[in-house]
């Protein structure tokens, strides 16, 4: 009796260890085609550049293509839905944004935290407050001042009905005790050509987003939510120095869907590291003026959790 329990026991180790090898092996050799990684913004948008920039990198690292693909819609809940249907083998991944933690707890939100893998965040960025160059509202304090006087009738362009943008802005908007009109767009690609069009009377995103558009002479930075002036902007104040207690930054990364196997992820990770490493991811972050701020999956998780925390807490006391 005791020979045969054995043998099952036996029997039982090699078919675990036989079901477990090839999916070592395959992590192993990972990646052995294309991977693709997807953006829930339109073309153009700040994360959209982003995932192209460090798609580039990665492929050299991999030794494969890495392909961005823009799924939008949902404020980004399309792209996250169709990344969860996909099978947990690395070969689709997704750019990512603070934007994400503000996606919990909404209605059409069906995922949580535990499905994902957070893999590496890549950088964090200011916001900043636009406006056209013909405009009259030439300084924070002329927006505030208008903004007050004509309670809801100022446009906001911004990505999105909610997303980190919003919460920075409803945030602003409580501290200086304005009511201003959101107007969501699909990236903030789409809300700065709106603001350069006329089509709003400011516009919320991230400096880095603007610079062609002010370079043409179209847009104006009037403030900028960084703990210091930035040197693409030199004429613009930060909110602080304008009298606004308000610093707070964006943040880019990767993430995937939870159950990747550690080897991958191991690799992914490297890979990013080593990408931000080169001359052209530097060179990259100073054209858009933003700034390097990689964490590892760990921490990336961690931030991600206080992140949501802290959102919870702003949508509710604003009623979002």
């Amino acid at each position: 009796m005791q020979t045969l329990i054995s043998l099952c026991l036996r029997h039982s180790f090699l078919v675990l260890v036989l079901s477990v090898l090839p999916l070592f092996a395959i992590a192993q050799e990972y990646p052995t085609r294309s991977i693709t990684m997807l953006c829930w913004s339109e073309p153009g948008s700040p994360v959209d550049l982003y995932a192209r920039v460090l798609a580039k990198l990665l492929s050299q690292e991999l030794g494969q293509n890495v392909i961005v693909e823009n799924r939008t819609g949902g404020d980004g809940i399309v792209m996250v839905n169709n990344m969860l249907r996909q099978p947990t083998d690395g070969y689709t991944v997704a750019s990512v944004t603070l934007t994400l933690a503000t996606l919990f707890g909404e209605p059409a939100t069906t995922f949580k935290p535990d499905d994902l893998q957070m893999v590496a965040r890549s950088q964090i960025d200011p916001y900043s407050l636009i406006v056209p160059t013909s405009s009259r509202l030439r300084t924070i304090d002329d927006f505030v001042k208008t903004a007050r006087a004509n309670p809801g009738k100022l446009t906001v362009g911004g990505p999105f009905g909610m997303s980190s943008h919003r919460v920075f802005w409803e945030i602003f908007s409580g501290i200086s005790n304005i009511t201003t009109n959101w107007i969501p767009y699909k990236g903030g690609g789409p809300a700065m050509n709106a603001v350069a069009g006329g089509q709003v009377d400011a516009g919320q995103t991230n400096p880095g987003n603007v610079k062609p558009l002010v370079a043409a002479g179209k847009l104006r930075v009037i403030a900028v939510s960084a703990n210091r002036r930035l040197p693409d902007f030199p004429d613009a104040p930060t909110f602080k120095e304008s009298g606004w207690d308000v610093e707070r930054y964006q943040w880019r990364g990767v993430m995937a869907k939870a159950g990747l196997p550690q080897a991958i992820l191991n690799k992914l990770v490297a890979a990013i590291q080593r990408a931000q490493q080169k001359q052209e991811w530097k060179a990259y972050l100073e054209r858009v003026s933003q700034l390097d701020g990689f964490q590892d999956p760990v921490e990336f998780t961690e931030q991600l959790m206080r992140d949501i925390s802290e959102i919870g807490v702003v949508k509710k006391k604003l009623g979002l």
